[in-house]
């Protein structure tokens, strides 16, 4: 079975929008934290800056919205229920 997972931020950041978390943090700092987060669990940034599949452009395209590219990490996917927990913090 594959252990590691690759996903992004902008994975996290729409989770966490849609979930009213973070309203008042911008992208470029909830995407630091996270990947503070996943980088202490040794994970790698495998793709920087990749364009998000909703696109450039839209009224919910901003800092305080969605991102339009976002970092993608490759890390272990037994921390995917820790990663959440750790969203959900984020205030």
């Amino acid at each position: 079975m594959k252990t590691k997972i690759t996903m992004g931020n902008d994975e996290f950041i729409l989770y966490m929008r849609k979930n009213n978390l973070g309203s008042k943090i911008t992208n470029p700092e909830i995407g630091k934290r996270i990947w503070q987060w996943l980088e202490s669990k040794d994970a790698i940034i495998v793709v920087e800056n990749k364009p998000c599949y909703w696109g450039k452009r839209g009224a919910f395209i901003n800092d305080l919205g969605l991102p339009k590219t976002a970092a993608q990490f490759e890390f272990d996917r037994a921390f995917l229920p820790e990663l959440y927990n750790y969203l959900d913090t984020i205030a």
